[in-house]
């Protein structure tokens, strides 16, 4: 339940198309991003009745539980009552059988109305031992086949919930494969017209004999166009601008939060060395970013850095280089990501992550 709770959650955030994706790509984008919408929205109707059978599932558990308790105890009882009509049986025939075929001793006259009270105690007190008895074995044979009828209903039921599960993960697997083939197409292209694009960059900047400057990798970012830059969340996830918003302790907020479901791939905003992995009381599970055009990105709150990512290492845009997470002082799974053009002050990075992830 927990799984199918996570899954609805991750499934009801818009897909962000990646960026600068071809247009003659983004109608098809649309389409299979459409297509996951409406099996998330299947998804979350149906969730409601698979809880309501997983409640009918736990009332079974219980009875079931009753039932084996109540079945034990039948057995003791019946164990206790078998043995008690054995002894009732015993004593009604040595009590009886001792003065038949005697005649009575007129001595023993006084005490025959004793012995006749006594033996119609027997009597009754065989009756009902036998009656106790019969009753038990009954209502033990009742019980069992109520817990046989409920045994054989929860694994249909279980059976049955199973199989609603299977289809729906499998509808909506479908539906995201349709999109992930799509992306995939696009992202094969994508290197391909960045690696175009840098080395049509290096050529220009040979003939303008600004190698030197263009090696210090430090310039201004003002003129860094967005489309040389992706959304770091690679997946669904929504966020709002919260830049300055109180923090407890006094603090103020200076990131954008950019929530998503845990373990959703974060990838590198722009091509660039990673700096500083590690962990922060308050951060958690953390990286920086410095790109080629002198930006730094703090990324915080990971569940995990992606292998083979460490300081020093050169990654693509795009590239995964960690996972969201809650580690840190983070109520809920999201990215904190951190902003400072040209390496400067921290700066709001809203209306950027606008610009690149919607």
């Amino acid at each position: 339940m927990r799984r199918l709770a996570a899954l609805v959650l991750v499934m009801l955030f818009v897909l962000p198309a990646p960026a600068a994706v071809a247009e003659v790509t983004r109608a098809q984008l649309a389409e299979a991003e459409a297509q996951v919408r409406a099996k998330s929205a299947d998804l979350e109707g149906r969730l409601a009745e698979l809880e309501a059978a997983m409640y009918q599932g736990w009332v079974y558990e219980d009875r079931i539980a009753t039932l084996q308790t109540q079945i034990a105890d039948r057995e003791r009882r019946l164990a206790l009552a078998g043995f008690a009509a054995r002894e009732q049986a015993v004593d009604l025939y040595m009590n009886f059988g001792s003065t038949r075929g005697k005649g009575l001793d007129p001595n023993e006259v006084g005490r025959a109305g004793t012995r006749d009270a006594y033996m119609r105690t027997l009597v009754a007190a065989e009756r009902d031992a036998v009656n106790e008895l019969n009753y038990l074995k009954q209502d033990s044979a009742r019980l069992k086949t109520e817990l046989e009828a409920l045994l054989a209903d929860q694994g249909s039921m279980n059976a049955e919930l199973q199989r609603q599960v299977d289809l729906m993960l499998g509808d909506l697997d479908e539906a995201n494969r349709a999109y992930q083939d799509l992306f995939d197409q696009w992202w094969r292209e994508e290197q391909a017209r960045i690696a175009a694009r840098e080395a049509a960059e290096r050529a220009r900047a040979a003939a303008a004999a600004a190698a030197a400057a263009a090696a210090s990798g430090y310039g201004t970012s003002a003129g860094t166009p967005a489309a040389g830059r992706t959304c770091p969340v690679a997946g669904p996830h929504t966020f709002r601008n919260s830049w300055l918003e109180p923090r407890p302790g006094g603090r103020q907020h200076h990131g954008l939060d950019l929530v998503a479901a845990t373990g959703t791939p974060l990838v590198a905003v722009e091509t660039g060395v990673i700096r500083n992995t590690g962990w922060h009381y308050l951060g958690g599970i953390g990286l920086y970013l410095r790109g080629d055009s002198s930006d730094v990105y703090y990324y915080a709150h990971l569940s995990a850095i992606a292998g083979g990512i460490s300081d020093g290492v050169r990654v693509n845009r795009g590239q995964v280089i960690g996972f969201v997470g809650d580690t840190g002082n983070a109520g809920i799974p999201h990215l904190h990501l951190g902003y400072q053009p040209a390496g400067g002050p921290l700066t709001n990075p809203y209306q950027l992550m606008v610009r690149l992830c919607r």
